[in-house]
């Protein structure tokens, strides 16, 4: 009788530590899922300043038609960056603007009845261009820039790596993290970028 009763109590014991690691699968899911839902909300509520970043697995990120994630995702598999190293996708959109208006004492346009404004430009950049009479010259230049951020991770030797592949296979390495900067707007040049991770 005792041998039946141990064998119930091992069963059940296995039992509950099935339902256990279920629940804390599902527990995990669930925060993931509501801390998208407030990352999403705080996209589409008025404040816009505030950003919360989206948790999404790799097959999630291939798998929605949000037009930034499938810009973020070609840009990494243009990166040729593995989907077990990924650790981070950003995108940082901006742009800038400046009106300048040059007014002449002399008159530059004879026709009295000049009054000239076009649009210069494409996607990345544009002139609004104004010509008036008798003498003034307006112009309100736009830029957009948009940088991709990719952050992966990558084994690399602790020291200068072997020349013989057998040797390498035997060195010490470490996980280094890459983050690679990727501006979309072919008129900008990056000069610098610094990052520093925080070990504890």
């Amino acid at each position: 009788m005792s041998k039946y009763l141990i064998i119930a109590v091992i069963v059940l014991l296995a039992l509950l530590g099935l339902m256990w690691h279920k629940y804390d699968k599902v527990s995990k899911k669930w925060e993931t899922a509501e801390a998208n839902v407030k990352a999403y909300s705080s996209q589409l509520s008025a404040e816009g300043k505030k950003n919360m970043a989206l948790q999404l697995t790799v097959d999630q990120l291939e798998y929605f038609n949000d037009s930034v994630l499938e810009a973020l995702d070609a840009t990494r598999k243009e990166l040729k960056v593995k989907d077990k190293n990924l650790k981070a996708l950003q995108q940082i959109k901006s742009g800038f603007t400046k009106r300048d208006t040059i007014t002449l004492k002399d008159t530059l346009f004879r026709e009295p009845t000049l009054a000239i404004d076009t649009l210069i430009g494409d996607d990345w950049y544009n002139l609004q261009l104004g010509l008036k009479y008798p003498s003034t010259i307006a112009v309100k230049p736009y830029f957009k820039s948009e940088k991709h951020i990719v952050v992966s991770t990558k084994k690399e030797t602790v020291d200068p790596p072997k020349k013989f592949f057998l040797l390498r296979w035997f060195q010490r390495k470490h996980l280094v993290l890459n983050i690679d900067v990727v501006e979309k707007n072919p008129y900008v040049d990056d000069e610098s970028s610094r990052y520093v991770e925080i070990v504890k």
